[in-house]
C-alpha cells in the first residue's frame, strides 16, 4: 500500500460517516413532520411496584400491570403508558415500535 492508498481509505470511512449522519438528520426530520413516534424504550411495572410517571402518577396503585413506554417524537422524548396482558385482549403485550401522536 502507498501513502495515497491511506488517504483513500480514509476518505471513504469519512463519506460513510458524513452519509450516516443525514440519514439520521433526515429520519428525524420525517419524525418531526409526521408526527410519528418511535419507540426507545419499555418497561412493565407490576402492581404494588413504586413507579411514577409524569402525566400518568403513581402506577403502584393500579390493580393491573402496566407498560410504560418512552418514544423519540423528532424533538423530544414522550411517556406513554398503556394496560399490560400477555394475551394482548385487555391491554397490550408490548409497547408499539410506531406510535403516532394523535392517540394511542
Amino acid at each position: 500500500m502507498g501513502v495515497g492508498d491511506e488517504a483513500v481509505v480514509g476518505g471513504g470511512r469519512v463519506r460513510f460517516v458524513i452519509a450516516a449522519i443525514a440519514v439520521l438528520i433526515l429520519a428525524n426530520f420525517i419524525l418531526l413532520i409526521s408526527g410519528e413516534r418511535v419507540l426507545l424504550t419499555e418497561t412493565l411495572v407490576q402492581p404494588g411496584e413504586a413507579v411514577s410517571v409524569e402525566g400518568f402518577g403513581d402506577l403502584s396503585g393500579n390493580a393491573q400491570a402496566s407498560l410504560v413506554c418512552k418514544y423519540w417524537t423528532g424533538r423530544s422524548m414522550v411517556t406513554t403508558v398503556f394496560w399490560y396482558a400477555p394475551n394482548n385482549i385487555f391491554g397490550r403485550d408490548q409497547c408499539p415500535f410506531l406510535n403516532g401522536s394523535e392517540g394511542s
